[in-house]
């Protein structure tokens, strides 16, 4: 049977044209085509001594489709730029090395907030990432940390006078040691030697007290920090308990991310108004619409979506849940059912007895802190009322407590907007706007962990992440017809 020539040192009469190697189709010219139309000048980029810089644009390409194949380590990197026809072609044939893409790569935050305004224009030319409405959501996303390196305050004060004392222990080592040297050798050695490990054991107690540090500016007892990362936080996951970040991502309609932005908090509360706000620093304009899950709800936020005119969809409980009463104690009045005067600054109960301001309370969490007034009726009053059995199971005098904080207004409002089909409606297109992102993000870019350390530099890798996000979506739009970009 004949067989087809094969040879494997097969030499060209002519060299072979880098621009044959992938096809005229191949998504990867799109992604070249994208970025050149961007303004690179705000890239930084490493030089090497003896030969100038990469061109910023190469450093660009070969990240992006990186992070879009899921290849996101500088050492698979520069493999891939040995073996890989994709990104031979995407990188012309250069090779820098992973000290060089990853020295790249972590220097450009700055950088990175432009060129991902710019992406999310060139989407605007296309008639994509309209700001209508945004579903924003949060993801827990694995830190660069082991479990096992996480300890408590006490845990690492602890090892703190550990290290100290092995550090003590080293200079009264080494005294000795330079006495002895004294009388055997004479006084004139140099003496400022260190000795071995001690630099070692300092850098650690350093990092010991960074962590302290660290955990004291935050005041959260019962915390655990990491000493492989001091800004990585336990978190809950379906999973678990895990090392991890809280990525945030703001997401139009069309999927486009319009914000993007890393906190180690794991609630979501505190990142509603932040987002609103970036994204009109981005557009110039605030959404119309901004609809996120029961995570983000609480007064200071409704307050602050009313103040900015944008209309949120932001409900207390599980979608499920919405317009249902699930509440402790079901068979007792409710809140509800107690009329406030506001007028009079008081409440009415079902039994006609009046409730007048008794006084205030603080009530504060790890990551919020308000103020609720407290509202009774006078000493003895609910023992003696014959709705008693109804209202409270307290045996004391001061019978049935009725809060209320300075945001009621804006939480009826809110129940009563999601109560209405339309209400409804729009908090129903959360879930495939914005939850299918991080699938894609996960899955398709391969992202489920970061790899690099610290607050700052994890940032840097979800506006990589973002920004890649974002240019597949374009890359496909173009592929498939349905939009066109002048030039390509």
């Amino acid at each position: 049977m004949p067989f087809r020539p094969y040879d494997q040192k097969k030499t060209f009469l002519l060299p072979p044209s880098l621009d044959e190697w992938i096809g005229k189709e191949h998504p990867a010219r799109i992604l070249s085509e994208v970025v050149n139309k961007l303004d690179l000048s705000c890239v930084r980029v490493p030089r090497e001594t003896g030969r100038p810089a990469y061109h910023p644009g190469m450093f660009l390409k070969v990240l992006i489709w990186g992070y879009a194949t899921g290849v996101r380590a500088s050492r698979k990197i520069e493999e891939r730029l040995h073996s890989d026809v994709v990104f031979m072609w995407l990188a012309g044939m250069e090779k820098p090395n992973f000290r060089t893409i990853c020295l790249f790569r972590r220097t450009n935050l700055g950088a990175l907030q432009d060129l991902f305004i710019q992406v999310l224009m060139v989407a605007r030319e296309l008639g994509m990432g309209r700001i209508g409405l945004v579903a924003l959501d949060g993801m827990k996303m694995g830190a660069y940390a082991g479990y096992g390196s996480f300890k408590g305050e006490k845990e690492w004060q602890k090892e703190l006078q550990e290290v100290k004392e092995k550090v003590r222990e080293m200079l009264a080592e080494a005294e000795a040691l330079d006495r002895i040297d004294d009388e055997r050798y004479g006084s004139d050695r140099r003496g400022d030697e260190l000795p071995k490990g001690l630099e070692d054991a300092k850098e650690r107690m350093r990092k010991i007290e960074g962590i302290l540090r660290k955990l004291k500016e935050k005041g959260d007892e019962g915390v655990k920090g990491s000493m492989t990362d001091e800004d990585a936080r336990l978190m809950h996951r379906k999973c678990g308990v895990v090392p991890a970040y809280n990525a945030q991502a703001a997401v139009t309609e069309d999927q486009i991310i319009v914000y993007a932005e890393v906190t180690n908090e794991p609630v979501d509360v505190n990142q509603l108004l932040p987002a609103v706000d970036g994204i009109e620093e981005v557009y110039g304009e605030k959404p119309q619409k901004v609809v996120a899950d029961a995570g983000y709800t609480g007064g200071e936020n409704l307050r602050g979506m009313e103040k900015r005119e944008v209309d949120g969809y932001i409900p207390e409980t599980e979608e499920r849940n919405i317009g249902k009463k699930r509440v402790r104690n079901a068979e007792l009045y409710q809140k509800e059912e107690f009329a406030y005067d506001r007028e009079k600054d008081r409440y009415r109960c079902p039994g006609g007895r009046v409730l007048t301001r008794k006084g205030t309370r603080r009530v504060k969490t790890k990551y919020r802190e308000r103020e609720v007034i407290i509202y009774r009726t006078e000493r003895g009053v609910c023992g003696r009322c014959e709705k008693k059995e109804r209202c409270t199971k307290t045996e004391n005098k001061v019978g049935r407590a009725v809060t209320r904080d300075g945001y009621e207004d804006e939480r009826g409002r809110m129940r009563e907007k999601l109560k209405t089909g339309v209400g409804k409606e729009v908090y129903r297109k959360r879930k495939w706007i914005v939850e299918p992102v991080f699938g894609q993000i996960r899955v398709v870019q391969g992202f489920v962990q970061f790899l690099l350390r610290g607050l700052e530099r994890v940032r840097i890798e979800w506006k990589w992440a973002a920004i890649v996000h974002n240019l597949l979506k374009i890359m496909r739009k173009i592929q498939a017809g349905e939009v066109r970009l002048e030039g390509i």
